[in-house]
Protein backbone atom coordinates (compact mmCIF):
# COMPACT_ATOMS: atom_id res chain seq x y z
CA UNK A 1 0.00 0.00 0.00
CA UNK A 2 1.64 3.30 -0.68
CA UNK A 3 1.70 6.30 1.74
CA UNK A 4 -0.14 9.47 0.86
CA UNK A 5 1.99 12.26 -0.74
CA UNK A 6 2.51 14.88 1.69
CA UNK A 7 2.82 18.31 0.06
CA UNK A 8 0.67 17.80 -2.76
CA UNK A 9 2.19 18.31 -6.56
CA UNK A 10 4.77 15.68 -6.29
CA UNK A 11 7.15 17.76 -3.95
CA UNK A 12 8.62 15.94 -0.55
CA UNK A 13 8.94 14.88 1.83
CA UNK A 14 7.49 11.97 1.31
CA UNK A 15 7.43 9.87 4.42
CA UNK A 16 7.27 5.95 4.63
CA UNK A 17 7.49 3.43 7.51
CA UNK A 18 10.52 2.14 8.58
CA UNK A 19 12.52 5.53 8.04
CA UNK A 20 14.90 7.39 10.57
CA UNK A 21 13.48 10.44 11.69
CA UNK A 22 14.63 13.78 13.83
CA UNK A 23 11.44 15.09 15.47
CA UNK A 24 10.98 18.85 16.39
CA UNK A 25 8.67 19.48 19.38
CA UNK A 26 9.68 22.50 20.26
CA UNK A 27 11.73 24.46 19.29
CA UNK A 28 15.51 23.34 21.87
CA UNK A 29 13.84 19.81 21.98
CA UNK A 30 14.01 17.15 19.72
CA UNK A 31 14.23 12.90 19.35
CA UNK A 32 15.35 10.34 17.29
CA UNK A 33 12.32 8.06 16.32
CA UNK A 34 11.19 5.53 13.44
CA UNK A 35 8.06 6.09 11.55
CA UNK A 36 5.56 3.62 12.19
CA UNK A 37 2.67 4.05 10.14
CA UNK A 38 1.78 7.25 7.72
CA UNK A 39 -1.71 8.35 8.61
CA UNK A 40 -4.23 9.75 5.93
CA UNK A 41 -4.15 13.57 7.69
CA UNK A 42 -0.32 13.43 6.84
CA UNK A 43 1.12 12.55 9.87
CA UNK A 44 3.15 10.02 11.32
CA UNK A 45 3.03 7.57 13.95
CA UNK A 46 6.58 7.84 15.31
CA UNK A 47 8.27 5.57 17.95
CA UNK A 48 11.10 7.34 19.62
CA UNK A 49 14.11 5.94 19.66
CA UNK A 50 17.14 4.78 17.33
CA UNK A 51 16.08 1.24 17.12
CA UNK A 52 12.32 2.40 17.78
CA UNK A 53 12.13 0.72 21.15
CA UNK A 54 10.69 3.99 23.04
CA UNK A 55 7.29 5.63 23.62
CA UNK A 56 4.69 6.22 20.23
CA UNK A 57 3.21 9.39 19.22
CA UNK A 58 2.12 11.56 16.41
CA UNK A 59 3.73 14.10 14.68
CA UNK A 60 3.13 16.72 11.92
CA UNK A 61 4.91 16.70 9.01
CA UNK A 62 6.30 20.31 9.68
CA UNK A 63 7.88 18.29 13.03
CA UNK A 64 10.00 16.07 10.94
CA UNK A 65 13.16 15.96 9.00
CA UNK A 66 14.69 12.91 7.80
CA UNK A 67 18.44 11.79 8.86
CA UNK A 68 20.30 11.99 6.07
CA UNK A 69 21.98 8.59 5.48
CA UNK A 70 25.34 8.47 5.16
CA UNK A 71 28.10 5.90 2.94
CA UNK A 72 27.23 2.37 4.23
CA UNK A 73 24.02 2.68 5.28
CA UNK A 74 21.33 1.26 4.88
CA UNK A 75 18.38 3.12 3.27
CA UNK A 76 14.69 2.97 2.14
CA UNK A 77 14.05 5.14 -1.41
CA UNK A 78 11.35 7.53 -0.92
CA UNK A 79 10.38 8.58 -4.16
CA UNK A 80 10.62 7.56 -8.56
CA UNK A 81 10.34 4.28 -9.60
CA UNK A 82 12.01 2.54 -6.73
CA UNK A 83 10.30 4.17 -4.28
CA UNK A 84 9.57 1.77 -1.25
CA UNK A 85 12.67 -0.39 -2.15
CA UNK A 86 15.61 -0.95 0.47
CA UNK A 87 19.53 -1.00 -0.04
CA UNK A 88 22.59 0.09 1.14
CA UNK A 89 24.39 3.49 0.35
CA UNK A 90 27.74 2.73 -1.16
CA UNK A 91 28.82 6.31 -2.29
CA UNK A 92 27.97 9.78 -2.35
CA UNK A 93 29.06 12.19 -5.10
CA UNK A 94 27.97 15.60 -4.71
CA UNK A 95 24.03 15.55 -4.71
CA UNK A 96 23.72 12.18 -6.12
CA UNK A 97 23.63 8.93 -3.88
CA UNK A 98 24.96 5.32 -5.32
CA UNK A 99 22.89 2.74 -4.14
CA UNK A 100 23.07 -1.19 -4.32
CA UNK A 101 19.23 -2.23 -4.20
CA UNK A 102 18.90 -5.14 -1.80
CA UNK A 103 15.98 -7.12 -4.29
CA UNK A 104 18.14 -7.41 -7.59
CA UNK A 105 21.53 -6.20 -6.02
CA UNK A 106 21.49 -3.14 -9.47
CA UNK A 107 23.77 -0.23 -8.67
CA UNK A 108 21.70 2.82 -9.43
CA UNK A 109 22.57 6.60 -9.16
CA UNK A 110 19.77 8.49 -7.16
CA UNK A 111 19.22 11.77 -5.71
CA UNK A 112 19.92 12.06 -1.97
CA UNK A 113 16.67 14.10 -1.20
CA UNK A 114 14.26 10.78 -2.53
CA UNK A 115 17.05 8.48 -0.16
CA UNK A 116 16.30 7.75 3.68
CA UNK A 117 18.12 6.32 6.71
CA UNK A 118 16.81 2.98 7.00
CA UNK A 119 15.86 2.01 11.25
CA UNK A 120 17.91 -1.04 12.29
CA UNK A 121 15.54 -2.70 14.19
Amino acid sequence: MMSPVIGGDGEGPWFIPDILVNVHRTAEESAVGVIREVLQDGSCKIVLGAHGNGETITALPSEIEMVVPRKSDKIKILGGAHRGATGKLIGVDGTDGIVKLEDTLDVKILDMVILAKLAQM
